[in-house]
Order: C-alpha cells, then sequence, then structure tokens
C-alpha cells in the first residue's frame, strides 16, 4: 500500500469531513494541517484559516487568516505560508502520520513553501491529504489575479505526485463513494493505528 494517499477533491465533495470523520482521534497524534472556512454568524464567508492537523478540533484554537474574504478582491496572507506551513511541514516527519489538506493553490507561487513541501514529500512519512483539481486551481488562479506561474507550479506538483510510486491520487469528481471512503480507511488501518 502506498504510504501517501491524496484526493483530488474539489472544496464542495467533502473529502476534508471525511478525513476528519474517519481519522477521528487519531489525528490528536498527526502533523501537517487543516484548512477550514471562517464563517460569521449570518452564514457570510469570510475567509480561510489554517490550522495545525493536531489543533483541529481542540476548542478555542484560533487558526491564521491567510485568506480574506471581506475585502474585494480577496486578499492573500502569503506570511502564513511562509511562517506558520512551512513550520508544519518541517514538523510533520516527528508525527507518526500527517494530514495535508489542502494544497495546490496560490501557497504553491510561494518558494518557502514549496522548498517545505517537496522535503516533506520525499520523506517516507505517510500523508494523507487533499489536492486541488487542477482546474480549481485555474479558477483560483483567475480569481485572485495571480500569474501562470500558480499554474505552472500546480502542474509541476501534480506530475511529481502523478510519478511517485509510494503515492496514490484518488480522482473526486463531484461526489465522495463507497471506493474513495474504503481506500481511506485501508490507508488509516496501516499507517495511523
Amino acid at each position: 500500500m502506498q504510504k501517501k494517499l491524496f484526493f483530488c477533491c474539489s472544496s464542495s465533495a467533502g473529502c476534508r469531513e471525511m478525513i476528519l470523520r474517519e481519522l477521528g482521534e487519531s489525528l490528536a497524534s498527526a502533523g501537517g494541517f487543516i484548512t477550514e472556512q471562517a464563517v460569521g454568524e449570518d452564514g457570510t464567508l469570510l475567509g480561510l484559516d489554517l490550522f495545525p492537523t493536531a489543533a483541529a478540533a481542540v476548542e478555542g484554537f484560533t487558526g491564521a487568516r491567510f485568506l480574506d474574504m471581506t475585502v474585494v478582491p480577496p486578499k492573500t496572507d502569503n506570511e502564513v505560508f511562509r511562517s506558520e506551513a512551512v513550520r508544519l511541514l518541517q514538523e510533520a516527519p516527528y508525527y507518526p502520520f500527517t494530514v495535508l489538506d489542502t494544497i495546490g493553490g496560490f501557497e504553491l507561487v510561494i518558494p518557502q513553501f514549496r522548498e517545505a513541501l517537496s522535503a516533506f514529500l520525499s520523506s517516507p512519512v505517510p500523508c494523507v491529504g487533499i489536492l486541488r483539481p487542477f482546474e480549481e486551481a485555474e479558477l483560483m488562479r483567475g480569481f485572485l489575479g495571480l500569474g501562470e506561474r500558480c499554474t505552472a507550479f500546480a502542474a509541476k506538483l501534480y506530475s511529481a505526485l502523478e510519478a511517485d510510486a509510494d503515492t496514490l491520487l484518488l480522482d473526486v469528481p463531484c461526489e465522495l463513494d463507497a471506493n474513495h471512503i474504503t481506500a481511506l480507511r485501508q490507508w488509516a488501518d496501516a499507517f495511523t493505528r
């Protein structure tokens, strides 16, 4: 079984929820990061926050806001991926397994993040994650006004993961099915128990 499992999954397909549900309490001993939507009391999307995986379920823990949706156009805080995300990737090999939710977006234009991600993906640490579909990365590039480099870096990441014999990429076109859940459970049985 491959040590790295990535779901190529749009934000609406439920992959994050599946990973959180299936890994449950074992997340407390996981490295990496989780991204979560910050939502206002009226249900308005305020932005996206980055949390250490082990702290994702900790009540009252405040994540680092890397996308502010309260302004037009939305504002990114690249410093979150230059510092916090890099630190979490560098610490990930000290955990029994890692969760990476979600990669393949604007964070790839940040050299420090790309370097830390490459180093981590070259490590033997088991990892489960969500990879932004290439089409969604293209939409985000336009939405955030990013250049062609973002798309080029996303294509390079996809190619590297597809070429890695120790990585399994599973497409989730619209919604999760039994095969996706089974693959995650088998990975969890092999690497988190």
